[in-house]
């Protein structure tokens, strides 16, 4: 059978994901990809980028981390969204307000679609 040859910065295990049975492909704290991506790149909290969708954020209470899973991905723009949006009754939408302009609105999901991205 065919193997794989050797390299630096090729990785061969698999990526830990959260749950892919049930569609989460967040990366667990010991994933390989975690600060394995293109070393001229950086995440916010100024690592190495990540290999995937979502960020792995190494600092506590980051902006937009609204679940506080320490990732900034899809789930904490529907946290944001469902919760602090659309909601009736606020929550904890203290983490909400990316742009830190005292209101928590679409501004704040398009800043934190811009931080997941890279951008």
């Amino acid at each position: 059978p065919w193997e794989p040859e050797e390299a630096p910065g090729i990785i061969y295990g698999a990526p830990s994901f959260t749950d892919p049975t049930n569609l989460d492909f967040s990366l667990l704290s010991n994933s390989p990809c975690i600060d394995s991506g293109d070393p001229e790149q950086f995440d916010i909290d100024e690592t190495r980028r990540d290999i995937g969708a979502g960020n792995i954020i190494e600092i506590d209470n980051v902006v937009g981390d609204c679940n506080n899973d320490s990732q900034q991905n899809i789930l904490d723009i529907l946290y944001i969204i469902n919760n602090c949006i659309l909601s009736v009754t606020e929550l904890d939408c203290e983490c909400s307000d990316v742009n830190n302009d005292g209101a928590v609105n679409i501004l704040d999901i398009v800043g934190l679609v811009g931080i997941i991205l890279g951008d």
